[in-house]
C-alpha cells in the first residue's frame, strides 16, 4: 500500500493554517495541484480528501462507504438535527420522512407546484424591468430572494415578500451567520467550550431565531389548515406506509428549516454562476437565447415547455459541474477498505470527495475540462459519461431528495429571464470571486438587464402589485434639449478594455454633436440591445490576444450569427485599433465586424481604419479620419480647421476639498517591494508584492491589471500652470459630453492625480488650438520650431507645450476636454498561486528617460511604473484579474517539456511557471524538463532572481540559457536571446521532439528575432526553403507556440 500523501503540518493545529478560511477550496485545489489526487489533512482532525474520478467512484459504492455527518455538517446539526440532510445513517426519523416525504416530490407533484414557482419569478422579473437598463442588479441577492419565496410558498404556503423589502428576510440573514460559523466551529483546535463562550452564546440566538420562524409557520398551518398538498401538509398529516407512524412537532420544525435552508441557498448560486458562465461565454448565451426564441418564442411559458429544453438543461448541468454549489460531502468506511488498489482507508474512515476535482478531470471531460462547455452536458453526451462522474446532488440514497423541485425552478428561471432580457455585466472585468459557507456564491456579482421587448410590462402588468410604467427604454439626457432637437441620431459603439477606445469613442461622441448629430458612446455589449440599422453606427474596438474586449463579446457574437434582414442596410464605419507587433492577431476583431456587417448587407460609410497604436497619434488619426472621410461622407460641411476645442464649463470653487474618484476595481495591499538590479545608475527593474482582497484568485499566466495615479509632481505643474490652489474644486457641466464625473464637486487634485492622461502625445487639432490663445509672436514661433519634426510632436504633451507659452490664454476647460481618462496598465503576473493564492508578485521595468521630445530639463517617467515604484509596504493600489486567453500558461500535463524565451522583464510569466513547476516536484510529482533562454544587460547588472534560478536549476526543475549583451563572453559569445536559442539548437530540437510547448514573452522586436531563430532552425532540420520555414512558424502559433508581446 502507497502512503496518502500528507503536507507538512504543525504540532496541535495540523494544517490549519494550509487553508484560507475565506477561501478553503481554492486552498484545496492548490493542494491537488501540488500533491495529486488524494491528500490527507489534519484540521485539526484527520480528513482524508479525494479529487479524481478514478478514485472517486469507489467511494460511491454504498456496499463499501456510507454517508457521513462530520466537520462543518455536524455543526449544523445543532439547528436541523435529524432533518433528511443532517442525519446519521440509521436515524429512525431519517427512514421516517425520507418515506413520507418522497411522494411530496414526485413529478405530479412538482408540477402542481409550477403557478406558485412562477408567480415568484414574474415578481424577480417585474423588479428587473422596473428598475431599468442602467441598475446594476446584485445577482446573488436577488437569487436568494427567488428561491427562498418559491421554497416557502410551495412547501409551506407561505409568501416571505423578499421582492419588496430592501433587506434580505431574517431567515436568511440567520442562516448565513449560521452557517458561516458551523465552518468557522469545524476548525477550532481542541480547547474547552469555556474560550468560545461569547461565540457559541450568538450562534444559539441565531439558531433560536429560525427555530421561531419555523414554529410560527408550523402553528399558523395548525390554526389554519388547508387542503393544499405541500410538504408542510405532508408533515403534519401524512403517516409512514411502513410503520403507521407521523412525525412529531420537533421533526417538523427541524425539517422545515433543511428545506428553507437546503430549498433555496444551493439553487441560488447554481443560477448566480449560471449567469456568470453565460455572460462570459457569449457564445453559450446566444445558444441559450436562440433555444428559448424557437421553442417559446413570445408566448407565455407553461409547463409543458419545462422538458423541451435541452441546451438550457446543459447550461445547467455543466454550471454544476463547474462550480458544485455544495462543492464537497464526506463518506464513511464500512469497514477496511482500499482506494485505487493503492491506498488503504480503515474501518469507520472519513473520505471528503471534492466535487471541484472530480468534475473537472481531464480523464472523464477531455482537456477542455477546465473551460465552460454546456454542449458536453447535453443528450447523448450527458447519457455517455462514466457512472458517478457527476455528483452535484450528492450520492445514493442520501442524495438531494428535492432536486426535482430544483431543477424545474431553474429551467423556468432561466428561460424567463433570456425570454425578456438582454444581460450584459455591469463591471465588464468582473472576474468571478466566490464566496465560501458550506456553499458557494459569486461575491460582487452584478448585472445589468434591459428588455428585450418593450411591450413585456403591457402583458405582465396583471402580475404587478401597483401601477406600471411603460416599458420602454428610456436614453440618458447628455445635451439640453435646446441643443439637441436638431441633431440627427447616430450610434458609436466601443470594446475596450484598457479605456483607450472608449477614450476615442467619447472623442468622436464630441465631434458628432458639433457636425450635427447626436449619439452617447455605449459598449458594443450594450449595444446589442440599442442597435438600429437605420442610424449610422460607428464601431471603435481592438483586439486582445485575437479575442474581443471584454465589453464587446457578445456583440461579436450577436453580429456573427445575425440574419441579414435584422442588419441589411445599416451605414456602418469601423475604427479599428491595434498593435502591430501582435502581428499574429492584428486588427482581428475589428476586420471581423467590419466583414460581418458587409456580409450581412451593411453599407460601409468609410474603408476600415486599421491603426497601428505604436506608429500614430490615436486621436490625431480620428480627426483627421473623421474631417476627411467620415463626416463627409455623413453629408456635414463643417471644416474642423474652424472648429475650436470645445471646452469643458467648469465651475471652479478653491474653498473646498475631497475627493469622489470611483472605480470599478478593488484594492490590493503592498506587502512587500524591492529593487532587483544590482548596478548603480542602471535602468531600475523591480519586484512588487501584492496582497490580493478575498475572493479574487489567478491562475499562473494570468495578468493584473493596475489603475495608476499621476505623480504629485506633474499635477502640482497643472495647477501652477492655471493658477489653481491645490485644494480647488471643479464641477463640470453635466451637459458636457465627458467620461469625467459631471455635476458634482470634485478636487482638482483627485481629477488630475487619478482620472485624465497628463503625459499623453497632444494633437495636431489641439497644438492649433493652443496657438490661437497665444499672443506673443515669438512663442509661436518657437511653438513651430520646437514641433516641426513629426518625431518630437508624436512625443510632446499638452502640459509641455502650455508651459513653454506663458501668454497662452487656453483655458483649464479646454485643457481637460483635450486628455484621454486613465486607463489600466496589465502586468504579467511573476508568481504562481500555489506558493500563496493569496498574493500575488510582479516584476516591472522601470521608465525614467530623457524627455521624449528633447526639450530642456526633466525626465520621462512612465505613468504607471513610477507609481508603482512610489508605493510603499502596507499601501493600497487599485487593481483586477485580466485572465490569458491564448493558452499562455503552465501545461495541463505535469510531464510536458517547456521551451521558454524572454527578454529583461519577459521573465516575470516564466518566474511564475517554474515556480509552480518547483512547487510541484517538491511534493513528489514528476515534471518535464524545461529551457529557459534569457536576454539580459550583464550579470552584475539585471541577472533578476538569481539566487531562485540557481535553486530551481539545481534541483533540475529548469536549465537557464543567458545572453548577455554587454558581457557575452559570458554566455557562449551570445548577445541576444535568439543568438542563444540557435546556439542551443540541439536542445530545443530534442525537447521539441518530445511535444514541448514553446513561449515567448518580450518586445515585439525581440519577439520577431525568436522567430527567425527558430525558422533558420527548421530550415535546418526539414530542409526547407525560407518561405515554408516561416509557415511552419506560424501554423505552430496557438497550438504548441504562444507569445505574449508587449511594445
Amino acid at each position: 500500500m502507497e502512503a496518502i500523501p500528507t503536507p507538512k503540518g504543525y504540532p496541535l493545529i495540523g494544517n490549519v493554517l494550509e487553508i484560507d478560511p475565506h477561501k478553503p477550496n481554492q486552498s484545496l485545489d492548490n493542494l491537488f495541484a501540488i500533491h495529486g489526487p488524494i491528500i490527507r489533512l489534519f484540521l485539526p482532525s484527520e480528513r482524508t480528501y479525494v479529487a479524481s474520478y478514478e478514485l472517486a467512484k469507489e467511494l460511491f459504492d454504498e456496499s463499501r462507504f456510507a454517508k457521513a455527518v462530520t466537520g462543518p455538517l455536524a455543526q449544523v446539526r445543532e439547528l436541523a438535527g435529524d432533518g433528511l440532510f443532517t442525519a446519521i445513517p440509521g436515524e429512525h426519523n431519517w427512514e421516517l420522512a425520507h418515506r413520507l416525504l418522497m411522494p411530496a416530490f414526485g413529478p405530479l407533484s412538482i408540477k402542481d407546484m409550477f403557478p406558485e414557482m412562477q408567480d415568484i419569478v414574474s415578481q424577480m422579473v417585474l423588479k428587473w424591468a422596473r428598475s431599468g437598463p442602467d441598475h446594476h442588479i446584485n445577482v446573488p441577492d436577488d437569487f436568494t430572494r427567488l428561491t427562498l419565496d418559491s421554497i416557502a410558498i410551495c412547501a409551506m404556503g407561505t409568501r416571505f415578500n423578499s421582492f419588496y423589502h430592501e433587506e434580505q428576510h431574517e431567515f436568511v440573514n440567520g442562516m448565513v451567520t449560521i452557517l458561516a460559523e458551523c465552518f468557522t466551529r469545524s476548525r477550532r483546535p481542541p480547547l474547552p467550550q469555556l474560550f468560545f463562550k461569547k461565540q457559541n452564546k450568538a450562534f444559539q440566538e441565531e439558531i433560536d431565531k429560525l427555530v421561531s420562524i419555523a414554529e410560527e409557520l408550523l402553528a399558523s398551518r395548525r390554526k389554519k389548515p388547508t387542503t393544499k398538498k405541500d410538504l408542510l401538509n405532508a408533515m403534519i398529516n401524512n403517516k409512514d406506509p411502513k410503520t403507521g407512524e407521523s412525525l412529531d412537532d420537533q421533526t417538523i420544525i427541524r425539517n422545515m428549516i433543511t428545506f428553507l435552508i437546503a430549498g433555496h441557498e444551493t439553487t441560488s448560486g447554481l443560477l448566480s454562476f449560471l449567469f456568470y458562465e453565460l455572460l462570459a461565454n457569449p457564445e453559450a448565451l446566444a445558444t441559450a437565447q436562440a433555444e428559448i426564441d424557437t421553442v417559446i418564442g413570445k408566448q407565455p411559458i407553461t409547463i409543458e415547455h419545462m422538458g423541451k429544453l435541452p441546451y438550457i438543461e446543459g447550461c445547467l448541468r455543466e454550471t454544476l459541474r463547474f462550480h458544485p454549489t455544495a462543492p464537497a460531502f464526506t463518506l464513511q468506511a464500512k469497514g477496511d477498505q482500499v482506494l485505487g488498489g493503492r491506498y488503504k482507508i480503515q474501518d469507520s474512515q472519513v473520505v471528503t470527495v471534492f466535487l471541484s476535482g472530480l468534475h473537472r478531470d481531464k480523464a472523464v471531460y477531455g482537456p477542455d475540462a477546465d473551460f465552460f462547455k454546456p454542449d458536453r452536458m447535453v443528450g447523448e453526451k450527458f447519457s455517455a459519461l462514466p457512472p458517478g462522474s457527476w455528483k452535484p446532488f450528492g450520492n445514493g440514497v442520501r442524495a438531494c431528495i428535492g432536486r426535482p423541485f430544483a431543477w424545474q425552478e431553474s429551467i423556468l428561471t432561466v428561460a424567463t429571464l433570456l425570454q425578456n432580457f438582454n444581460f450584459t455585466k455591469a463591471n465588464p472585468s468582473y472576474q468571478l470571486e466566490i464566496k465560501t459557507t458550506l456553499t458557494i456564491k459569486p461575491e460582487e456579482f452584478y448585472m445589468k438587464a434591459r428588455l428585450r421587448h418593450e411591450s413585456f410590462l403591457d402583458h405582465a402588468g396583471a402580475l404587478a402589485s401597483g401601477p406600471v410604467s411603460e416599458g420602454k427604454v428610456m436614453e440618458r439626457e447628455v445635451c439640453g434639449a435646446e441643443q439637441t432637437e436638431n441633431l440627427k441620431p447616430m450610434q458609436i459603439f466601443f470594446g475596450s478594455n484598457t479605456g483607450t477606445c472608449e477614450a476615442v469613442a467619447n472623442a468622436l461622441a464630441v465631434s458628432a454633436q458639433r457636425h450635427g448629430f447626436k449619439a452617447e458612446p455605449v459598449s458594443m455589449d450594450d449595444g446589442v440591445a440599442l442597435f438600429d440599422k437605420n442610424q449610422p453606427l460607428v464601431v471603435v474596438t481592438a483586439s486582445y490576444e485575437g479575442q474581443p474586449p471584454d465589453n464587446a463579446a457578445h456583440f461579436v457574437e450577436w453580429l456573427s450569427h445575425s440574419s441579414k434582414d435584422k442588419v441589411e442596410g445599416v451605414k456602418y464605419a469601423v475604427f479599428g485599433l491595434g498593435n502591430k507587433e501582435w502581428y499574429s492577431t492584428y486588427q482581428k476583431v475589428p476586420t471581423l465586424v467590419d466583414e460581418a456587417f458587409a456580409k450581412n448587407g451593411g453599407v460601409q460609410l468609410t474603408d476600415r481604419v486599421a491603426l497601428n497604436v505604436t506608429e500614430a497619434n490615436v486621436f490625431d488619426a480620428l480627426d483627421e479620419w473623421t474631417k476627411t472621410k467620415l463626416w463627409p461622407s455623413l453629408g456635414s460641411n463643417e471644416d474642423d480647421d474652424t472648429l475650436s476645442i470645445e471646452e469643458l464649463k467648469v465651475q471652479i470653487d478653491p474653498q473646498r476639498r475631497g475627493g469622489t474618484l470611483k472605480q470599478e476595481l478593488q484594492l490590493g495591499q503592498i506587502v512587500e517591494t524591492r529593487l532587483l538590479t544590482t548596478k548603480p545608475g542602471a535602468p531600475r527593474k523591480r519586484h512588487l508584492s501584492i496582497a490580493l482582497p478575498s475572493g479574487m484568485t489567478y491562475q499562473t499566466g494570468d495578468y493584473l491589471a493596475v489603475l495608476p495615479l499621476n505623480s504629485s509632481r506633474m499635477v502640482q505643474r497643472v495647477l501652477r500652470r492655471f493658477k489653481l490652489p491645490w485644494d480647488a474644486m471643479l464641477t463640470i457641466d453635466p451637459k458636457a459630453i465627458t467620461s469625467l464625473p459631471k455635476g458634482q464637486q470634485l478636487s482638482a487634485h483627485d481629477i488630475l492625480g487619478g482620472m485624465v492622461e497628463l503625459s499623453q502625445p497632444i494633437t495636431a487639432k489641439a497644438l492649433s488650438a493652443v496657438k490661437a490663445t497665444i499672443s506673443d509672436e515669438e512663442e509661436i514661433a518657437a511653438i513651430d520650431k520646437f514641433t516641426s519634426d513629426a518625431r518630437t510632436l508624436s512625443a510632446t504633451s499638452l502640459l509641455e507645450i502650455l508651459e513653454l507659452c506663458p501668454s497662452s490664454s487656453f483655458s483649464f476647460g479646454a485643457f481637460l476636454a483635450c486628455l484621454p481618462a486613465m486607463r489600466v496598465r496589465q502586468y504579467s503576473i511573476s508568481s504562481s498561486p500555489l506558493a500563496d493564492p493569496s498574493v500575488c508578485t510582479l516584476t516591472y521595468s522601470i521608465i525614467d528617460a530623457p524627455p521624449r521630445s528633447g526639450s530642456q530639463g526633466g525626465h520621462f517617467h512612465g505613468v504607471c511604473s513610477t507609481y508603482l515604484e512610489r508605493l510603499s509596504i502596507g499601501d493600497t493600489v487599485q487593481i483586477g484579474l485580466r485572465p490569458s486567453r491564448t493558452g499562455f500558461n503552465v501545461p495541463a500535463d505535469d510531464g510536458r517539456p517547456m521551451i521558454m524565451a524572454c527578454a529583461g522583464t519577459g521573465l516575470a510569466p516564466f518566474r511564475a511557471f517554474i515556480q509552480e513547476r518547483a512547487i510541484k516536484q517538491e511534493a513528489g510529482r514528476k515534471i518535464g524538463p524545461a529551457l529557459l533562454f534569457y536576454g539580459l544587460n550583464a550579470p552584475d547588472e539585471d541577472d533578476m532572481y538569481r539566487d531562485q534560478f540557481d535553486d530551481w536549476e539545481e534541483r533540475g526543475v529548469v536549465s537557464v540559457r543567458r545572453a548577455f549583451t554587454d558581457a557575452n563572453e559570458q554566455s557562449e559569445g551570445c548577445k541576444f536571446v535568439q543568438d542563444r536559442i540557435w546556439h542551443d539548437r540541439q536542445q530545443v530540437l530534442e525537447l521539441f521532439r518530445r511535444n514541448a510547448a514553446l513561449y515567448f514573452c518580450g518586445a515585439g522586436i525581440v519577439g520577431s528575432g525568436v522567430d527567425k531563430a527558430i525558422m533558420q532552425i527548421r530550415i535546418e532540420q526539414a530542409k526547407c526553403s525560407e518561405e515554408d520555414a516561416q509557415k511552419w512558424v506560424s501554423e505552430q502559433k496557438g497550438e504548441r507556440y504562444w507569445a505574449d508581446t508587449f511594445a
